[in-house]
This record gives structure tokens, C-alpha cells and sequence, in this order.
């Protein structure tokens, strides 16, 4: 899968959401069937993987888990729970559960932005950098970029 992009839409009042174009042809074109939405581990955003990446992402978790440990059990317990499956519909749209919305605070306005294997889902003001949550300023964007790319 190649997500790539930034697109606006909105949530309407049912929790709903039609996914980019874009988005949906390449999930179409893969023959994926659901997809799963989680909140993601470290920023204030929903992720939302094709079945597939899904299920690669939790058999990597998977391998590792110790299930004599504890706290692991744990991670994993709420590692699953937390996720949501849901369909698309004829019209491209999927059902977010309001709970998964308000956890990121998600009213109506949201940004969609392709990372590769999954799709990220942002309230619309997260996305403005001065908004000091996922993105940066285009020039700290550039300084940052060049200073990665030296350090190899």
C-alpha cells in the first residue's frame, strides 16, 4: 500500500466519514475487505490500517509477547481492545464510534494523511503547526529533514 497525501473532509452527524478517493481506489485495487481504526500509540490522531497491514502490525506485537508476563499481557489486552473493524460502504464512507472520536477530540472538521501502509485521521486545528502536535513549520520541516539526512 502507498498512502500518500493531505485531504480535508468532514464527519456528519451519523460519525461518518467518506474516505479520499485516492484512499479508496488503493484499498479497492488490494481487495481489502475491512479496516481497523485505533488510536495511535504516541500522537492525538486515529490510525486506520487495511485488515492486512492490521494484522501484520499485531503479529509483530504478538511474537514478542511474553504471555507469562504481565504487563505485557496488558499492553496487548488494550493493544486489541482499543481497535475498531469497520466496513466501507458503496459510497466510500466508514463509521467512526464516537467514542474513538472524542478520544482524540474530533467534532466535524478532519484531515486525512497517507503514511504508506495506513491512513492517519486528525482533527482539522491539529494539523496547523503552530498547533504543537504532529506537524512543524515548513521551514523547521526543512531544517529537520536536512539535519536526518546527514546523520547517516
Amino acid at each position: 500500500m502507498n498512502f500518500i497525501g493531505r485531504f480535508s473532509a468532514k464527519i456528519d452527524a451519523k460519525n461518518r466519514v467518506f474516505l479520499p478517493s485516492n484512499f479508496r481506489k488503493i484499498i479497492n485495487t488490494a481487495a481489502e475487505e475491512s479496516l481497523v481504526i485505533r488510536k495511535d500509540y504516541f500522537e492525538n490522531c486515529l490510525v486506520i490500517y487495511p485488515l492486512s497491514e492490521w494484522k501484520a502490525e499485531v503479529e509483530r506485537v504478538r511474537q514478542r509477547l511474553n504471555r507469562f508476563d504481565i504487563k505485557q499481557q496488558m499492553v496487548y489486552r488494550q493493544l486489541l481492545s482499543e481497535a475498531q473493524e469497520v466496513q466501507m460502504d458503496s459510497s466510500g464512507r466508514i463509521l467512526i464510534s464516537r467514542q474513538q472520536l472524542d478520544k482524540i477530540g474530533i467534532k466535524q472538521d478532519v484531515v486525512f494523511v497517507g503514511m504508506q501502509q495506513v491512513i492517519e485521521l486528525w482533527d482539522a486545528g491539529a494539523v496547523e503547526p503552530d498547533s504543537a502536535q504532529g506537524f512543524i513549520s515548513e521551514e523547521e520541516f526543512a531544517k529537520e529533514l536536512m539535519n536526518f539526512m546527514k546523520s547517516e
